[in-house]
């Protein structure tokens, strides 16, 4: 019995939350082009989704070369609860400052 991993490993978490990173990137970027497409401010729309395509894409690549660390997934989770906070009040304050 002591051969199989705990069912609940850091490392497990990590990688978990990696995939949730991967998968959410590309939604919300899909999720901000249907906003565009229906309306929505273009410019401001389109910038919000820079911080979302860099970070998919590096916990893309960190993933597939099996180079993943905590660092990355903090910042990631920081970064995108930010966006998600404030990201009515960015979109308003990026349309009337560009």
């Amino acid at each position: 019995m002591s051969d199989q991993a705990p069912p609940f490993s850091k490392e497990r978490y990590k990688l978990t939350i990696y995939k949730i990173i991967m998968i959410y990137a590309p939604f919300y970027i899909i999720l901000k082009l249907f906003a565009i497409s229906k309306g929505s401010w273009v410019l401001p729309n389109l910038i919000l989704c820079l911080p979302l395509l860099a970070i998919g894409l590096v916990a893309w690549w960190q993933f597939k070369n099996e180079k993943t660390n905590w660092i990355f997934v903090i910042l990631s989770v920081i970064v995108v609860s930010a966006m998600r906070t404030l990201e009515a009040d960015w979109v308003v304050w990026l349309n009337d400052n560009l």
